[in-house]
């Protein structure tokens, strides 16, 4: 069910109703029970729809989040990374002779 099918319905329902702006309507009970299933399948259409962007909008926010962090931890990690030179003393764990 996507967002055509929920204008499409929409845009139905009122072209059904605007030929009754000016005189009005009277329904009878079958009639009310079609529109308020009508109605029911236009709800289910739009939560389907809120749904779908409430997951993509969280699907962006944790994307953005992830690359701050990301950003954050290489600028956090690369201050804590040793020179080369300096006194940094490393050892020889070698086999050779230690002379």
């Amino acid at each position: 069910m996507s967002l055509s099918a929920l204008s499409f319905e929409l845009d139905l329902l009122k072209r059904q109703f605007q030929p009754f702006t000016k005189t009005g309507l009277a329904m009878t009970g079958p009639e009310v029970k079609r529109l308020t299933q009508r109605i029911s399948v236009l709800s289910k259409l739009s939560k389907s729809l809120e749904t779908e962007l409430s997951v993509h909008r969280l699907t962006e926010l944790g994307r953005a989040q992830a690359a701050t962090l990301e950003a954050l931890t290489t600028e956090t990690a690369g201050s804590l990374i040793l020179a080369a030179e300096g006194n940094v003393i490393r050892p020889d764990f070698t086999k050779g002779s230690r002379s």
